[in-house]
């Protein structure tokens, strides 16, 4: 009965944390992260006026090494028409980081988390985890994982909002 009961008192908790995870509606959550590069301050929500894809990764992640060409190319395509591509990496040593951008350059903005806050406030599950966030900073789309399909259906999710 003390079995029951112990796990009947976490049951709120749980799901309490799925009803805070960021879905499409919802005001992007807050997250203030570093630049990779040179630990200045880069907070989601100065990208106001931006359709920006926002990426949680990490170095050992094979979709996560899979994406960043394509997400290179669409950042490319797309950045002067207000698009921004900010992938945030969570890997426990900083370093980690560093060696697979070496591997696999990007031009467009990598950030690193720290403290591990960002992606509890998205309720990050599964690498990578994105979500395309509209000029008004609410959170349009959730992908978790990437296929090399995927691209396609970002770019147009992508363009439909920035014409919006």
């Amino acid at each position: 009965m003390m079995y029951k009961l112990t796990l009947l008192s976490f049951l709120p908790l749980l799901f309490s944390t799925f009803a805070f995870a960021a879905k499409p509606g919802d005001i992007a959550p807050v997250c203030i992260v570093e630049h990779i590069n040179n630990e200045q301050t880069l907070d989601i929500a100065s990208y106001k006026n931006k359709v920006i894809y926002v990426d949680f990764w990490a170095s050992w992640c094979p979709p996560c090494k899979l994406s960043f060409p394509s997400l290179n190319k669409l950042h490319n395509e797309l950045y002067k028409q207000d698009f921004e591509v900010i992938a945030i990496n969570l890997d426990e040593d900083k370093n980690d980081a560093l060696e697979f951008l070496q591997h696999n350059p990007v031009k467009f903005t990598v950030a690193y988390d720290r403290e591990g806050k960002c992606p509890s406030g998205y309720n990050v599950m599964a690498m990578p985890t994105s979500y395309i966030i509209d000029k008004q900073g609410i959170v349009r789309e959730v992908h978790l994982g990437f296929k090399e399909d995927s691209i396609s259906k970002i770019r147009k999710t992508v363009l439909a909002l920035l014409a919006e």
